[in-house]
């Protein structure tokens, strides 16, 4: 029980200490931290994003992470030559998929 209220009252304050950034026209965070906020998200995707492509599973294979990293390098180029997320998510995700069936046709495991 103890550690459910740490956990909901540690999500109070961080809510808090976000949101009244957003509520309030005076109160604005100091220059400093206002100057790295807008690499905030790219820093977060990046954390997310790198360790699922180059350990799928949770550990780097051959078998798993080759598909997954020309896929997003496919993604990546199919988004930079169209500038359309759509575009870029349908060139990678087709591709993974035929490497993935090329793979189970030629009896790879996985």
């Amino acid at each position: 029980m103890l550690e459910l209220l740490a956990i909901v009252l540690g999500g109070i304050v961080t809510f808090v200490t976000r949101a009244i950034f957003l509520v309030s026209k005076k109160l604005r965070p100091p220059k400093r931290v206002e100057r790295y906020l807008p690499l905030v998200g790219p820093a977060v995707l990046g954390a997310i994003a790198i360790p699922g492509i180059l350990a799928p599973r949770g550990e780097i294979s051959l078998v798993d992470t080759v598909p997954a990293v020309i896929a997003a390098v496919a993604t990546w180029l199919g988004w930079k030559f169209t500038k359309q997320i759509a575009v870029g998510l349908i060139v990678g995700l087709g591709l993974w998929w035929a490497i993935l069936a090329v793979m189970v046709a030629m009896g790879v495991e996985r």
